[in-house]
């Protein structure tokens, strides 16, 4: 199977010593590798035993069961919230000692400094006792501030680790569950859903546990500080409180307001990503069809709903951050203007011990404590989400094991069962057959009967309303749309299974891959990525079928899997894998291949989910079963497939900058208060220390009666420190919102263009390049651009303006600080220079190690009853616990590399410190109380900033890489204009002739020649049938014919050489019915008719001449019913007569049909036949078959080998040559069959040559048009 990790270096955090772990020292070493080189995945470390996947899910798994026990015991509903407490609330209480001791610390450091500068106030240099003491407290300022810096990183690591240890438990239990949801519950949820708990509400667990104990912290803080505040300024504390209170309800408010729009933002950006993955997906129809301009309309009309959401949401979040940071202004002016105006005189001890506690007390009250609420409320809804999809049905086990006696078998009695329940019209009714080993059931019915639906009943897929299943055995199973899963062709033949080398080589013949093989660059060992994008659909069939073949299971289920190859191929798989291979084998096999039926012990016709008749093929012959008439079925309703569609990724997956941005947008201010603009920031606290300076100076002893104090003049110290705090708040809203209105319009025009370039590259851009890689780019590129680099960029200005100035002014009080600030500043640089090395590289394997765990489940879920059908659960469990495991290494080294840094950072603040408080007691006599207090608090605050800043620095950096990513995709290169100033005439191509004049194509510069010197002349109104084996070059030429890339030499169009116009002039002028139909989500008539050209009127004809008129009829909203994802409520036969309306309503002179009947029954096929030939007479019909009965009427035959054109002439004569290829892929049908197309081809070979000479007319035609139909053929076979 896929390659599970290997084990990578031992974790050197097991083995580190108190220090090391308290300090980080353990990194060290890969530092040292980052500095050398860029890492890889082999340089991180193994994931501690405790942080395994396997281990945490299993634990939580284990701690659910129980509750789900419980509360059926106890009829109640579980609580999965009782199940996570009871897990994790032991650790995590311990955490929140840490949280006491430090917000402790936060509170003491004030004291302190309050001691500080009352040794100022009452200087005297002759008191050696007050000088001591003063040391004494600068010692202990200094020792709070290193306890609180190391305190702090533990802390944060701790809890950090907490919330990655909850999510990828959480990971564990949801794929867990995916993988036993019952298709009933499947039909409840979408797959983006499930992505989307996986990718979004999982990543709230990171976020909560960081403010969790602030839910206690915050209050018991803000009375502890108000009680210290009242000791010293008395009852005008209360005032400034009463600010900091009226702020909680304001910030409340706002922050409901920010929740509703995100939520509808969240709606948009849904929609948006769901389309953009949609027109990812087909975006080969959408260039054929020439539709970019309405995708182009349609993504950018979403887009710009998206962005009004978010500009009104980012200012919302402006104007609150911009409210949190004048805050601690705005609370300090009230409150000593209360102090003031109660008539007391400030003092500088006064003044900075109350703005340091303030500060503290504002960080928690206003910042932590709501975001505790506002993220647990958060983690409330995501619990509730996860909760209600772990409660959804599971499928039931099914015991297919072997019974005593070891005999297997497949016996199913008056089954009737139902998709959707409500529907009164059972999906299958009544089906009774039994199977035994040696037997092939061959089950055949029009499209829409239940053949499918059958196999899922076996499968215990589809639940019975009634009747019985017995399947004894184990099953292997071929689904319908071939699945392949990211790895190489071996592993995803073996799937788990040991690799034998004979048994293998006698799989790969039997399933016709070994010259397939060969021409794989490194054979089966070739990596297919996304989807088997190297594969063609053929070679994905077979190789789903060598996957069934490998297991030697007891029972096999094949849902059509002879559609996708052609008749030689297909002949090969039916006799040598299907009738050979599996002889003793229980085969139960879905077909439209009705040559096959001879083979079968049995044969099940179903119609509308019953059966019509069932026995054996020479049963059939003697009761003259007409099968004509019983495979006709008037009104076709869609059988509801309950497949898993691809997901659409929603939102971003696991942001990139989660720790520092997504999971605390405003946790950034954990470690330092972001202010505003330097200048008004410092100006203001200024004047306070000048106010008290100057108060202080005037105390004078007059008379001789004591100390009297002088009031200065009120007036004027009020009015300049209220106009100073007006502009403070006044500046700080504006800059918020100017950030966030330059930055998501800036967001908006780069997602423009990056658009409008996806929607201009080339086909091979598309082949290149996973789904998942482009769809990152519009997803969290995007999302971090809309959302997060605004936020971070504002936080990083404000906290860089801080930071200059608070060394500004420890500068101009003390001038020689600066001095020790050279060399620190030189660490400073050479330190973030060495940790931006590193961390640049983990971000990068965070986000490359992400990517695989989405992908897993994605293709999972693909891929959900093949998987199941295996029994091989256990294994992808293993699987994806082995991608979360390489992601949780790689977050591992995010989190700590991130506190390697800030520890550092921290010391070099906490020197800082030390030098202005030993310093400003070492000149004393010089300094005055007030400029003592501002550089000491200022110093304080740094402590937190200053590492705040350079991480947001680096952050911003990294975050620059989303907006390199995007402006890489803005820049891709180009296919061909898609008008030029050369436009052929409006009714152009009148005749519709094809000339192919040396035509070489490659779908790249660097790749193999795919069609190679093809010359061919089509003359206008014929029909040509291009026949080849897998890989033979025929969709090629249709690639070639679009331009899909553009081909060597020249193709003529009505003497109009297609380089030389537009590709939209192209491409609008041929319409196509592609191999692999696509229906859009939308309404169906968009899906018809994108640009509006159509009338109502047309429309229904288009569907009436497809017969799908009843069934849209039948839809609640008709035509603007809004279809399922992929048109998945439509079968894909249903969805190939959508194309052919599509092609009926163009009316081109061209029409090229792609292997568009594979998947059909006859029926279906008969009925797009009849149609091309009545509405298409007078076109030029290009038609790639593998049915070759579809083509055997055509005016000529190109036969195709390894990219040349091999054979081309008219059928007849081709068949009279016994070397040809053409002839010999015939012959390989079977004697009647190669019989019966003989005939045909030789009567509409002498009818267009000779219609003046008479045929015996023996052969059965059809009356409509003269020629033979698929089922009349079978029947002249029979």
């Amino acid at each position: 199977m896929l390659p599970v990790y290997p084990e990578l270096k031992p974790n050197p955090l097991q083995g580190a010593n108190l220090c090391s772990r308290v300090l980080f020292w353990w990194l060290n070493p890969l530092f040292k590798i980052g500095h050398k080189r860029r890492l890889e995945e082999d340089d991180m470390y193994s994931v501690l035993p405790g942080d395994r996947s396997k281990h945490l899910g299993e634990e939580l798994q284990g701690y659910w069961d129980k509750e789900v026990l419980r509360a059926e015991k106890d009829s109640q509903k579980p609580s999965l919230t009782k199940a996570i407490i009871k897990c994790y609330w032991k650790p995590y209480l311990v955490l929140g000692i840490f949280t006491f001791i430090e917000e402790g610390l936060k509170v003491i450091q004030p004291i302190f400094l309050g001691k500080i500068i009352t040794y100022f106030e009452n200087y005297d240099p002759t008191d050696s006792v007050a000088l001591h003491e003063a040391y004494v407290y600068a010692t202990m300022l200094t020792v709070c501030t290193l306890l609180f810096a190391l305190l702090h990183h533990l802390y944060f690591y701790h809890v950090q680790c907490a919330g990655m240890k909850l999510r990828v438990a959480m990971c564990h239990m949801i794929y867990r569950k995916a993988l036993r949801l019952s298709n009933v519950a499947l039909g409840k949820t979408t797959t983006g859903q499930i992505v989307n708990l996986l990718s979004n509400d999982v990543n709230k667990f990171d976020q909560v546990t960081i403010f969790l104990h602030f839910l206690w912290a915050g209050p018991l803080q803000a009375i502890v500080v108000t009680a210290l505040l009242w000791m010293e300024i008395g009852i005008s504390c209360l005032a400034g409180m009463a600010v900091l209170i009226i702020l909680l309800p304001l910030q409340s408010c706002i922050g409901k307001l920010f929740s509703s729009l995100r939520s509808k933002t969240a709606a948009f950006t849904d929609v948006r990503i769901r389309t953009m993955n949609e027109v990812i997906t087909g975006i080969r129809i959408i260039k054929m069809y020439a539709w970019e301009k309405s995708f182009a309309d349609l993504i950018t009309n979403l887009r710009r709903k998206e962005i009004s959401k978010i500009l009104r949401s980012s200012y919302l979040r402006g104007m609150n951050l911009a409210s949190f940071l004048v805050a601690g202004k705005v609370i300090v002016f009230v409150t000593f203007t209360t102090y003031v105006l109660l008539g007391h005189v400030i003092t500088a001890s006064r003044v900075f011990v109350a703005v340091t506690l303030y500060g503290a007390v504002r960080l928690t009250v206003t910042l932590f404590f709501p975001s505790a609420i506002e993220k647990v409320s958060e983690t409330v809804v995501s619990i509730r989400r996860i909760k209600n999809f772990l409660l959804l049905d599971e499928i039931t086990a099914c015991n297919a094991e072997l019974p005593s006696d070891g005999k297997t078998i497949v016996h199913v009695q008056d089954f009737t069962a139902f998709w959707d329940k409500a529907s009164e019209t059972p999906t299958l009714q009544g089906l009774s057959f039994t199977v035994r080993p040696g037997e092939l059931l061959a089950v055949v019915g029009p499209v829409g009967a239940g053949k499918s639906s059958l196999l899922s009943a076996v499968l215990r897929e589809l639940p019975p309303s009634q009747g019985l299943v017995s399947v004894h055995g184990r099953i292997a199973y071929v689904s319908q749309q071939p699945w392949v899963f990211s790895g190489t062709v071996r592993s995803n033949i073996l799937f788990g299974k040991k690799y034998e080398k004979e048994r293998y080589e006698q799989v790969i013949k039997a399933c016709a891959l070994k010259k397939d093989l060969q021409l794989l660059e490194d054979g089966d060992l070739t990596v297919i990525g996304d989807r088997g994008s190297t594969l063609s659909g053929g070679q994905k069939a077979r190789v789903n079928l060598a996957r069934a073949v490998y297991q030697d299971a007891d029972i096999y289920l094949l849902d059509d899997p002879l559609s996708a190859v052609d008749a030689e191929v297909g002949k090969h798989l039916f006799q040598l894998c299907i009738c050979q291979t599996l002889h003793e084998k229980i085969t139960i096999l879905v077909t439209h291949q009705l040559q096959y039926l001879k083979a079968a012990s049995q044969i099940l016709i179903l119609k509308d989910g019953k059966t019509v008749q069932k026995g054996t093929y020479t049963e059939f012959l003697k009761s003259g079963v007409d099968f004509g008439s019983l495979l006709k079925k008037e009104n076709e309703e869609a059988e509801q497939s309950s497949m898993p569609e691809s997901p659409t990724l929603r939102n971003r997956t696991f942001s990139e900058s989660s720790v520092w941005s997504q999971q605390s947008s405003r946790p950034s201010l954990k470690d330092g208060a972001p202010e505003t603009q330097a200048v008004v920031y410092v100006l203001q606290d200024w004047w306070l220390s000048h106010w008290a300076n100057e108060q202080t100076a005037l105390n004078v002893t007059v008379n001789g009666k004591g100390n009297v104090t002088e009031k200065l003049d009120l007036n004027w110290y009020l009015g300049i420190y209220s106009g100073l705090t007006i502009v403070t708040v006044i500046f700080g809203i504006v800059r918020s919102l100017l950030v966030f209105y330059v930055l998501v319009n800036s967001s908006q025009a780069l997602h423009n263009r990056m658009f409008e370039s996806i929607l201009k590259a080339p086909v091979l851009f598309f082949d290149r390049n996973p789904i998942g890689r482009i769809l990152n780019r519009f997803s969290k590129d995007i999302g971090h651009m809309d959302d997060l680099l605004p936020l971070t960029f504002l936080d990083f200005i404000q906290t860089f303006l801080q930071v200059i100035g608070v060394v500004g002014v420890a500068v101009a009080v003390i001038p020689w600080i600066a001095i020790p600030l050279v060399p620190l500043g030189i660490i400073f640089f050479v330190l973030r220079g060495y940790f931006l090395e590193t961390s640049r590289d983990v971000k990068r394997l965070e986000s490359t190690t992400r990517s695989p765990v989405f992908s897993h489940l994605s293709s999972s879920l693909q891929g959900l009853w093949t998987i199941r059908a295996f029994k091989t659960e256990e294994r992808f469990q293993e699987l994806f616990d082995a991608h979360q495991d390489l992601h949780s290494e790689a977050w591992f080294l995010f989190l700590t590399t991130s506190r390697w840094f800030a520890v550092r950072l921290d010391a070099i603040c906490a020197i800082f410190v030390i030098v202005v408080a030993f310093g400003s007691l070492i000149l004393a006599q010089t300094l005055n109380a007030g400029q003592v207090g501002l550089a000491l608090s200022y110093a304080l605050t740094l402590m937190g900033t200053f590492q705040w800043c350079v991480r947001q620095s680096a952050e911003v950096e990294n975050m620059m890489i989303s907006v390199e990513r995007v402006m890489e995709y803005t820049d891709l290169e180009k296919e061909a204009p898609w008008e030029c100033p050369k436009r052929p005439p409006p009714a152009w191509p009148h005749e519709g002739v094809i000339v192919f004049d040396n035509v070489n194509f490659t779908y790249s510069l660097d790749g193999p020649l795919v069609l190679k010197h093809l010359t061919a002349l089509i003359k206008s109104r014929e029909k040509v049938g291009i026949v080849g084996r897998t890989g033979a070059g025929k969709s090629s030429l249709i690639s070639a014919l679009f331009r899909l890339s553009e081909p060597e030499g020249k193709i003529w169009i009505d003497k109009i050489l297609t380089t030389e116009i537009g590709l939209h002039d192209l491409r609008k002028k041929m319409s196509i019915i592609p191999q692999e139909p696509v229906l859009f989500t939308g309404t169906m008539r968009k899906n018809l008719d994108p640009f509006n050209e159509h009338t109502d009127e047309e429309l229904w004809n288009a569907l009436k001449e497809v017969q799908l008129k009843e069934a849209i009829e039948d839809l609640p909203g008709k035509m603007d019913t809004e279809l399922a994802e992929s048109g998945s409520n439509f079968s894909v036969g249903q969805r190939q007569l959508v194309c052919l309306a599509r092609a009926i309503l163009k009316k081109n002179r061209i029409l090229i049909i792609d292997e568009a009947t594979a998947n059909v029954d006859p029926r279906t096929d008969e009925l797009i036949q009849k149609k091309i030939r009545e509405k298409f007479a007078q076109c030029t019909v290009l038609t790639i078959a593998h049915r070759l009965n579809t083509i055997i009427d055509s005016d000529k035959i190109m036969v195709l080998d390894s990219g040349r054109l091999k054979e081309y002439d008219e059928p007849y004569v081709l068949l009279q040559d016994k070397e040809s290829l053409f002839y010999k892929m015939v012959q390989q049908l079977g004697k009647a069959e190669a019989a019966a197309l003989t005939e045909t081809a030789k009567q509409v070979y002498f009818k267009r040559n000779y219609p003046d000479i008479t045929q015996n007319g023996h052969m059965v035609m059809n009356a409509s048009n003269g020629q033979p139909s698929a089922l009349t053929i079978f029947e002249t076979s029979l």
